[in-house]
């Protein structure tokens, strides 16, 4: 089980790793990543969508304990609407948009009910359960490092 500083912490790497990157992101926004459709912006809209993981961990729960199918959950629909929700925010507006959800979903983090980072879910496509604190660190640390990659290897060396 991951603790909560692990998780703070993976929080403030990629918002650290974000600012670091935020002059390149702005020269490059519409470049397109290395692999898919994306373009950087496209990346970066989904991770400022992203950033506070408690509102989607707390739908996924309702759905996991209630009538919903988790099954109907389709991520490609959520992504492109997460990217159309943000397409006429200047890049800066989203990277700011990405800073302040993370310092929100730090204040939430340090608050959380431990009975909640305890809890086990199941999740669509995975065998086995997840506690919500492992989630929550993947989410944070793996997935927005993924994304962060990504768009680093787009803008090679764009603004540099």
């Amino acid at each position: 089980m991951a603790d909560r500083q692990a998780i703070v912490q993976a929080i403030r790497n990629a918002d650290l790793r974000g600012e670091e990157l935020r002059e390149r992101i702005v020269a490059g926004s519409e470049t397109p990543l290395v692999d898919g459709e994306w373009r950087v912006r496209d990346a970066l809209s989904h991770l400022a969508a992203r950033a506070n993981p408690l509102p989607l961990l707390y739908a996924i729960t309702a759905m996991s304990e209630g009538d919903a199918q988790m099954a109907e959950f389709d991520v490609e629909v959520q992504n492109a609407q997460q990217i159309e929700e943000r397409s006429g925010n200047a890049v800066s507006e989203i990277l700011d948009e990405m800073h302040a959800a993370y310092e929100e979903a730090i204040g939430e983090i340090e608050l959380l009910d431990d009975e909640i980072l305890n809890k086990s879910l199941q999740l669509p496509g995975m065998e086995n359960e997840i506690q919500v604190s492992d989630l929550l660190l993947m989410s944070m640390g793996m997935h927005v490092d993924a994304h962060l990659s990504d768009i680093e290897a787009a803008l090679g060396t764009v603004g540099n």
